[in-house]
């Protein structure tokens, strides 16, 4: 059968080629992480030391295979030092990039014990000794990496990433961990130098390759990952300010219209308004109409709380978004925000004036748009009465019931008073009027759909 394939010449069965094939991988990422310096915005620290990671354990692992060619202080002493030097690169790189504490000293003291065990190990007969120094330094240093990114990248809600990192660094690191294990219960398997071939060694030198990879791969995620989060952000803010966009405000103020309906949390919004800043602009140029937007910016800041969100909504108009604020709350903030703006003249590059439109969501019932819109229709009615004021918006409109209790009070009927408990809705498909039945009573009236939504005047009333 001299046309069969044999497929046992393709099988990673020598341990040696394995190592050149990881000396080869890591050779690759040191290209890849000196050009994702370049292409990605990594920063030059972190860049530089996981290339040099993955270059010393190139290095590392290519005098490895010169044992028996070169003397061993280069292909045992520096070969296993540098490979330690890598995975400590590697946990120093992490530690920069995911802004952790950097443990210099600890890596100093780690790199200085294992290089007096390795002299040791020069002139010690039994390479155990070796295996076993080299490995446990390597096991501590990747197993801690792996700890502190999870535990960091946890605390910022990202869980997928804290496994995605904390996974290969783990796995590596009990390899390294098993493997010194071993070397004291079956050194005749374990504890022979990598380069090696046996079962043990092919094992380990397979699961380095591969947890390598997948390391590497996820180091790159996470820089690509940081990446599109800035990327994102940077769409969310406002170029000229640095405040949220009106992109942002829309996420924000359901956000907070749904605590309003599970918790009953109210909160306010206030519309800002530069009080004629086109002769700004006409008088001063545009240069100076932007340094007044960044100036207004800078004291709205300096009045709003850590929990309020400032948008800048687009021109001279900005919105304040504020949580878990009443009426007499905003209201206040608007004043004292109108005050700060008055009183600002001498610092500021010209002198102005804001008018502030304030709206509160206290039904649950109402849209997120119709906060804004009411606050908005607030503003123009400062503007129209004067400017350099603030003007509490008009109430939302009456709900479906409130229009009909409203509707029966009016018509002198105790009935109008009942709740929504003791009211039936009902509306027929593809119909826009709805009905509620009432002690006895229906009301009609035009609606959008549902029993929440806002109403018109009741158009009818019979008695059932």
């Amino acid at each position: 059968m001299q046309y069969l394939v044999d497929w046992s010449l393709l099988l990673l069965n020598d341990a040696a080629t394995v190592l050149l094939l990881i000396a080869l991988q890591q050779s690759l990422c040191a290209m890849g992480w000196f050009v994702a310096r370049r292409w990605l915005g990594l920063t030059r620290r972190v860049a530089l030391q996981w290339a040099a990671s993955a270059l010393a354990s190139a290095v590392g692992l290519g005098l490895i295979l010169q044992r028996g060619v070169w003397p061993p202080v280069f292909t045992a002493f520096a070969a296993n030092l540098l490979i330690l030097l890598a995975f400590v690169l590697i946990r120093r790189g992490v530690q920069v990039f995911l802004r952790i504490r950097v443990t210099d000293v600890e890596h100093a003291v780690l790199l200085a014990l294992d290089a007096t065990l390795l002299t040791i190990g020069l002139f010690a007969p039994d390479p155990t000794w070796t295996v076993i120094c080299v490995s446990l330094p390597i096991a501590w240093t990747l197993l801690r990496a792996a700890f502190e990114s999870h535990r960091r990248l946890a605390a910022d809600d990202a869980l997928s990433a804290a496994r995605a990192v904390a996974l290969p660094l783990g796995l590596l690191g009990l390899t390294f961990a098993v493997r010194a294990a071993s070397g004291l219960v079956v050194p005749e398997l374990a504890a022979r130098p990598l380069h090696e071939s046996n079962a043990f060694n092919t094992g380990v030198a397979m699961a380095v390759m591969m947890a390598g990879l997948i390391l590497n791969m996820v180091l790159a995620f996470l820089v690509t990952a940081r990446m599109v989060r800035r990327l994102r952000q940077r769409s969310l803010r406002d170029a000229l300010t640095g405040l949220l966009n009106r992109r942002a405000l829309g996420p924000l103020l359901r956000r907070q219209v749904g605590r309003l309906r599970r918790d009953g949390e109210t909160c306010a919004v206030l519309m800002v308004d530069i009080d004629h800043f086109k002769q700004i602009n006409d008088a001063f140029g545009h240069a100076v109409g932007d340094a007044a937007l960044v100036d207004l910016a800078r004291l709205m800041r300096q009045v709003a709380r850590d929990v309020d969100h400032i948008v800048r909504m687009g021109g001279e108009e900005f919105c304040l978004l504020l949580p878990h604020t009443d009426l007499d709350g905003a209201l206040r903030l608007g004043g004292r925000l109108r005050e700060v703006v008055c009183g600002a003249d001498a610092n500021a590059c010209v002198p102005m004036t804001v008018s502030v439109g304030v709206a509160v969501a206290q039904s649950a019932d109402e849209p997120a748009d119709a906060v804004i819109a009411r606050a908005d229709a607030a503003l123009y009615r400062a503007k129209a009465g004067g400017r350099d004021r603030v003007v509490l918006a008009d109430p939302p409109p009456p709900t479906g019931l409130q229009a009909a209790q409203v509707f029966l009070c009016r018509a002198g009927l105790a009935a109008g008073l009942a709740t929504a408990g003791s009211c039936r809705f009902s509306q027929s498909k593809n119909s826009p009027y709805q009905s509620c039945e009432l002690r006895g009573f229906r009301i009609q009236w035009f609606s959008s759909g549902n029993h929440s939504s806002r109403a018109s005047t009741p158009l009818a009333l019979s008695v059932l």
